[in-house]
């Protein structure tokens, strides 16, 4: 799973539940240029591509993946 992919499915989750990764996300604040170029990229392949719905446990575990951790 890319950056890309987390983007397209945290378009889809309730507001409650992008805090949660929010606030996951800022207890792991490493911002590389590699992480900003991906969201970039993320951003306009939502802009041209839209997005699909997934379920939360296919979020949480892409997450997991993508972040290299198995929490």
């Amino acid at each position: 799973m890319t950056a890309t992919d987390v983007i397209h499915h945290l378009q889809t989750l309730p507001p409650r539940e992008v805090a949660k990764v929010r606030h996951w996300l800022s207890e792991h604040d490493e911002e590389s240029s590699e992480l900003l170029a991906a969201i970039d990229q993320g951003m306009r392949s939502l802009e041209t591509d839209g997005a699909r719905e997934v379920t939360r446990d296919e979020i949480e575990t892409r997450v997991r993946q993508w972040a290299g951790g198995s929490r």
